[in-house]
């Protein structure tokens, strides 16, 4: 009865690890998934959740649009809330599928004044060589 006993746990923890190894393969496999498809988007790291996949979640046509966004936005809050008979998961989707387009016009908002800032820079940092002398 013990030898049986034994042999009945050891196979359960042999069981248990087996599992065990390919979660933690899997988990691998999906962190790397997560990161090839931010093709180095520090902020799609940081959310969670990618730009592209934000305007399929709030179904927005131009995501460029603030009004649409306000509009698909509180419709879907609106018919999640938990309160209804919705769901509080998908409800944090939608939230968070805002904030991550939010902080995308914020990055390309950064980008364009960063530009028009290396644009209105002068030139001038260069040394004047108009004299005719060589340096």
């Amino acid at each position: 009865m013990l030898v049986t006993g034994t042999r009945i746990v050891g196979r359960a923890f042999g069981d248990a690890y087996k599992q065990a190894a390919a979660n933690s393969a899997a988990a691998r496999a999906a962190a790397g998934n997560m990161k090839a498809s931010a093709d180095g988007d520090k902020m799609t790291q940081a959310s969670g959740i990618a730009v592209d996949e934000s305007a399929k979640i709030l179904n927005l046509e131009d995501m460029n649009s603030a009004e649409e966004l306000t509009k698909k936005y509180e419709h879907l809050f609106d018919a999640n809330d938990p309160k209804k008979g919705g769901s509080f998961y998908l409800q944090s989707k939608i939230v968070r599928a805002r904030e991550r387009i939010e902080m995308h016009w914020a990055q390309e908002k950064l980008k364009a004044e960063q530009e028009l800032a290396e644009q209105a820079t002068p030139e001038s940092n260069q040394p004047d060589n108009s004299s005719g002398k060589p340096q």
